[in-house]
């Protein structure tokens, strides 16, 4: 259902002035929802469109979703079909507020679709624009935060009933599946498919679980467990480490050095400190506490933002040109892994609260033994 949010709408519209826009067309479907709460039924298809006007929002959609119409306040719907077509609404719209300039979304719009607007529409200049949601989107309000921190609360409830039933001879899908399992009985839904990975499988850091080899627990074995929840619309995120009977004392050495280098970045989070800053921090400690460790073996980034989506803005990496702000979400996952061997990383969802972090999900970093 719609959910016009007048005040982020406003917001969005004072980039226009310092753009020199007279109008937005939204095309991703996360943007759109953000904006007026619609959600269609695939993020893949084009299912709806939104124009932001200085005067007017306009929403676009076809007549599969014609009963929301009577929801949408304070803008106008548009049903479009293969005779009027979004185009020919735009051409109308364009020349009836004298748009000169209207943003597009640089990091949404596919090649095609950016061309066909230009050539179809030629009275208007399309203004290619990265990020320019996404990075309001980083903020999260009151309710969001509400929403993650239920979301990071299921995750633990979850994982507490899962590592109860762990044990040798299990598969990495079966965990998969018990999760996913657990989490529909109750109505609720995985914020991305699960990585489940045991012992050498444990050692690449995107491991498929789906489409992996499926290998069965052993004595001694390692499990990786990354996951989180979706609580309406709102996401989390967690990875943690298990081990079936005692590991090798040097793993344990590893881990511990891992969990402090973790511990110290999440602290190291404060307001105004850029993102890749928080980057080389983790990548630093962890040289200085392992002797042998170098970038090979940490390869992905420190961490990334997450809200309507597992993965938005700041981008926690040595790449990132963001600064950390308050009410910020995002994840602190420093790994370490051992090609062919085994992989350790240790993930947290965390909120920029009052200039300081705050830790959202609290399932237990310390050394579990099953």
């Amino acid at each position: 259902m719609f959910i016009f949010n007048n005040q982020r709408i406003i917001l969005f519209k004072k980039n226009f002035l310092r753009l020199n826009l007279d109008a937005f067309l939204v095309s991703n479907p996360n943007n759109i929802f953000y904006l007026v709460g619609f959600e269609g039924l695939s993020e893949k298809e084009r299912e709806s469109w939104l124009l932001v006007t200085k005067n007017k929002v306009y929403f676009f959609t076809d007549k599969r979703y014609f009963s929301y119409s009577k929801k949408f306040s304070n803008g106008k719907i548009i049903i479009i079909s293969p005779k009027n077509t979004l185009i020919k609404n735009l051409k109308q719209i364009i020349d009836k507020e004298q748009i000169r300039i209207c943003g597009v979304e640089a990091d949404d719009l596919k090649i095609n679709e950016f061309n066909a607007l230009k050539i179809k529409i030629n009275s208007v200049r399309f203004q290619s624009i990265e990020k320019l949601i996404i990075n309001q989107r980083s903020i999260k309000e009151k309710e969001e935060i509400k929403k993650i921190k239920k979301a990071c609360l299921l995750t633990e409830k979850c994982l507490n009933e899962i590592i109860k039933l762990i044990k040798k001879g299990i598969t990495e899908k079966e965990i998969a599946f018990k999760i996913e399992f657990f989490l529909k009985e109750k109505n609720f839904e995985l914020a991305f498919p699960p990585i489940i990975a045991f012992d050498e499988n444990s050692s690449l850091p995107h491991y498929n679980t789906k489409g992996g080899n499926n290998k069965k627990l052993k004595n001694n074995g390692i499990i990786l467990i990354d996951f989180g929840v979706k609580f309406e619309n709102y996401c989390s995120d967690i990875t943690r480490v298990f081990f079936l009977e005692k590991p090798d004392t040097q793993i344990i050495k590893i881990y511990q050095k891992l969990l402090e280098a973790q511990n110290e970045t999440i602290n190291f989070c404060q307001t105004d400190k850029l993102a890749k800053v928080v980057d080389l921090f983790c990548r630093e400690n962890l040289k200085r506490k392992l002797l042998n460790f170098n970038s090979y073996f940490y390869s992905h980034a420190t961490g990334h933002g997450i809200g309507l989506e597992i993965h938005e803005n700041p981008k926690i990496s040595i790449n990132s040109e963001e600064r950390i702000n308050n009410n910020q979400i995002f994840t602190i996952e420093p790994g370490i892994y051992i090609p062919k061997k085994y992989g350790l990383r240790i993930e947290d969802t965390i909120l920029i609260e009052d200039s300081k972090p705050k830790r959202l999900t609290k399932f237990s970093k310390e050394i579990i033994i099953l």
